[in-house]
């Protein structure tokens, strides 16, 4: 009798038993990928450079050198790192000369003037060193890519050529005088102011690398913050090293994305170009005075020098009057800093007791030179004699005035160089470039893993707007990839979606397939035609109710659905492809006793794949423990659909128990083989299906069929039986040996002996238990051990009926059987059959079977009997 379904029903209580090691990490060091196009890329790069470089050994000298230099200016720290350093160098250049003229005397230039030479060389050698190092020369000079001739290697060059009127023996050497406003001339005028402003607007280039500095080094500050932020989390236990490191591996795709890096770029650039015609032509376009003070009262001394003639006292009035407009110019007399300190009026005529010409020695030996002015008149001879003045001023005060807002120019358009590329970028960056890089890395996270699950949700960079709702899309776009395809299709995701690398640009589904090793597992719901018939548009339901089960099960127990058929599911246990097995790889056809000979031999007489070699699965370590998870899996499901609440009102469904006394119950049928499958894409650019394709996938699919000949709920070929844990094959009953369609090769075939017409109690947690049953039902999967087949209620009640007198009994007959005593076998096989008289049929199955076979052969073994029988369904 089946038993009906009640409202009341009893439960039992779970907890999960953490601490030993997963299947996944059990197997984990033997899954391997080929890389043959990585190889042939790597391959193809050397052959370039080799071919440009003279000779292999200084190829590789050069290439030890140039990544030692490229790590030296990245990573390079003393006690400050390199970039910090060359900020360092960057600032004194800029500033260096204002407060050597404001804090340090005339004596201390020297020392500036060495240190500006070691800094004029450092830029030089900097530059030298990332055109080597930071650059790629292997298409031709003209071609190169990277720093050398780019946008920041010119900037560079002018930082670098502005330096040169400051480097004081180079300047002499080039004949560039010393100040350029000397250079210019003293009579430039309003030219000379000119020519002064924009000799300090050339240094004003030097601004610009702190800007790319400035990049580097807040770059670099976030990732030293991000590498705390993670220890952090390492030492309050929420990560260990390994998933810290897994994760560093992989958001490192997530760099600056080649439009972030095109655009930012682009945006420094033009803020640069900006500053520097703002500082290039506000000297120019501002208004000067025309009348230069000094430049005219010493005109104005000249003429009154040639009318004064003889008289002195008018002349030497008029130097006194000169000398107080002069000290007035200075700030009302300013003792400490005079500004005329020597005047010369020629020619000589009057006697010592007029103060005409002066020289203020002590004061000129405290002043720089740059600092002195020397402003002369044309000579004009007159009566043969020569007239003219010279007079020198002391410019100190206003080149400390200059140098002050000098300093105050150059932290102002520092901040504003700073502040305007923060502020270009920014939104770009928020709206545009964080999106698109959140984009690239969810592409570039799926297609090296396509079946791994990723929470996005916590991503960095989400974005707003448009640029969230195509980022959602991808995410579910990938996730339908990852649910359509599944394991077989892995590949076909990666390689399509790879965008580095290698990846194409044309959608190719049509990857070649490849030889893989795994579990396979094909499952039937029964009387699906009646379902069908019956429940109409309600069978959708049905079956995805079913569904939920058989893939929530097999996917908790290690394994994936490949396969939905409607009725039927394929699943697969995958333990790996051919080449990261090879090394449990045998030569040539395997013997009877090994646990692939009836297959591997199967299809293959008289051909070469005979002679292929094979991989011994049982030599895999950890392969014990897959097998037994995926029979595990297989066995909840038989629990559940009798467990399940939404399945078991389906038993007083009016519309299924119409005509049948003994109502309607769900049974399922279950078959599990182990093989190798050729695992790829079937159909073509108009519809595609990732699937397994071999004769492996066939006998799964017949033990499936064969299991209403036996009447059991699972049957299990000799190559899966062999993979299972010693305590696992106890539990097993082997019920007949047979051979299949296209094959003479005898065959045992095993079960595990279900009774599903009993109630399962339904399951829930510990009371005070933080974990929901889910949670723990996944624990107990990941912590599988073979305690499990002894310990687990469901496995015990499902095989309540197996008793050890039953067991002895059937494999007495059964063996009387395969040795040809038939008598005996139908003696013992119906006492098996009347010790399952409780069982969901009435009986045993396997008995009946073999009794149904020796009836059609009048109980009478033929003579030409071997122990075994042809599989007579699918």
């Amino acid at each position: 009798m089946i038993a009906p379904y009640s409202d009341t029903v009893a439960t039992r209580t779970v907890s999960a038993d953490p601490g030993l090691l997963s299947n996944e990490e059990l197997l984990a060091k033997h899954e391997g990928k080929r890389r043959p196009t990585l190889e042939e890329l790597i391959t193809n790069e050397n052959q370039k450079r080799l071919s440009f470089y003279s000779s292999p050994t200084a190829y590789r000298f050069l290439k030890r050198a140039k990544k030692k230099v490229q790590w030296f200016i990245d990573h390079a720290q003393l006690k400050i790192s390199y970039d910090d350093f060359m900020m360092g160098v960057t600032t004194f250049v800029l500033f260096g000369d204002d407060i050597r003229i404001l804090a340090f005397q005339p004596s201390e230039d020297n020392g500036f003037a060495f240190f500006v030479s070691l800094s004029f060389f450092l830029f030089i050698l900097e530059m030298i060193l990332h055109c080597w190092a930071k650059s790629d020369f292997s298409k031709g000079i003209f071609k190169v890519k990277g720093y050398a001739f780019s946008f920041f290697f010119w900037l560079d060059m002018l930082a670098v050529l502005s330096m040169v009127p400051d480097v004081a023996w180079l300047a002499s050497g080039l004949g560039i005088q010393n100040g350029l406003l000397d250079s210019l001339g003293t009579k430039a005028g309003k030219a000379g102011k000119i020519g002064a402003k924009s000799s300090r607007v050339i240094r004003m280039a030097r601004l610009v690398r702190l800007v790319k500095l400035y990049k580097v080094t807040s770059q670099r500050s976030k990732e030293k913050q991000q590498l705390n932020d993670l220890k952090r989390l390492v030492e309050l236990g929420h990560f260990n090293h390994e998933e810290i490191q897994e994760y560093l591996e992989k958001t490192g795709a997530q760099k600056q994305s080649k439009v972030g890096a095109e655009l930012s770029d682009i945006i420094t650039r033009r803020v640069i170009i900006v500053v520097l015609l703002m500082l290039c032509l506000v000297p120019l376009l501002t208004y000067s005075s025309p009348v230069d003070d000094e430049l005219d009262a010493t005109l104005f001394l000249h003429d009154i020098n040639i009318q004064a003639g003889n008289e002195c006292d008018y002349l030497g009035r008029s130097v006194d009057n000169f000398r107080s407009f002069m000290e007035q110019l200075a700030g009302d007399g300013n003792l400490e800093q005079p500004y005329l300190v020597a005047l010369d009026v020629s020619p000589d005529r009057c006697d010592s007791m007029v103060d005409i010409d002066f020289v203020d020695e002590t004061r000129l030996a405290t002043i720089r030179d740059e600092a002195l002015r020397v402003v002369s008149s044309d000579p004009v001879v007159m009566d043969g004699l020569l007239y003219f003045v010279s007079a020198t001023y002391n410019l100190t005060p206003y080149m400390e005035e200059q140098s002050r807002a000098s300093i105050y120019l150059m932290i102002f358009v520092l901040v504003m160089l700073v502040v305007l590329s923060t502020q270009f970028t920014g939104d770009a960056q928020r709206l545009v470039l964080a999106p698109i890089e959140n984009m690239m890395a969810i592409v570039n996270m799926v297609a090296e893993d396509p079946l791994e699950v990723f929470d996005f949700k916590d991503m960095p960079g989400a974005g707003d707007y448009e640029t969230q709702v195509i980022q959602l899309a991808i995410e579910k776009i990938t996730a339908l990839l990852r649910i359509g395809f599944g394991v077989a299709g892995a590949e076909i995701i990666s390689s399509n979606m790879a965008v580095e690398g290698g990846g194409s640009a044309c959608l190719n589904p049509m990857i070649p397939g490849r030889r893989v090793y795994a579990l396979f597992g094909f499952c039937d719901i029964m009387s699906f035609d009646l379902c069908t018939e019956k429940l109409e548009d309600e069978i959708m339901t049905f079956v995805n109710s079913v569904a939920r089960i058989v893939h929530d099960e097999v996917t908790r127990w290690g394994g994936t659905c490949n396969k939905n058929l409607g009725n039927a599911f394929l699943m697969v246990w995958r333990i790996g492809d051919e080449r990261s097995l090879s090394a449990y790889r045998r030569i040539g056809r395997r013997s009877s006793g090994s646990s692939q000979s009836e297959i591997e031999t199967l299809y293959s007489h008289g051909t070469k794949a005979a002679q292929r070699s094979v991989v011994d699965l049982q030599r895999i370590p950890g392969v014990d423990i897959l097998s037994d998870k995926a029979l595990v899996g297989f066995l909840k499901v038989i629990v559940e659909i009798n467990r399940d609440i939404q399945l078991l009102s389906y038993r007083n469904d009016a519309r299924l128990s119409k005509g049948n006394d003994n109502g309607f119950v769900l049974r399922m049928g279950f078959g599990l083989h182990a093989g190798w499958a050729i695992e790829g894409a079937v159909g073509s650019l108009q519809k595609v299906d990732a699937t397994y394709l071999s004769p492996h996938v066939n006998m799964a699919a017949r033990m499936e069929a064969a299991t209403r000949q036996f009447g059991v709920a699972i049957l299990i070929t000799r190559s899966f039986f062999k993979l299972l844990s010693e305590p696992a094959q106890t539990q097993c009953r082997k019920i007949d040996v047979v051979t299949v369609k296209g094959s003479n090769v005898p065959m045992p075939i095993y079960t595990y002996d279900t009774f599903q017409n009993q109630v399962f109690p339904q399951l829930r947690t510990p009371k005070y238990s933080t974990l929901s049953v889910k949670e723990v039902l996944i624990q107990q999967a990941e912590h599988y051990d073979a305690s499990t087949w002894i310990s687990d209620p469901d496995l015990l009640q499902l095989r309540c009926l197996a008793t050890p007198q039953f067991v002895r009994t059937f494999d007495k007959g059964l063996q009387n059987y395969l040795g040809g005593q038939w008598e005996v076998a139908r003696e013992q096989l119906g006492k098996a059959d009347q010790m399952m008289a409780s069982n969901d049929i009435g009986g045993d199955g396997p008995s009946r079977a073999i009794l149904k076979y020796m009836e059609l052969n009048d109980w009478v073994c033929p003579e030409t009997w071997l122990g075994h029988r042809p599989l007579t369904s699918k």
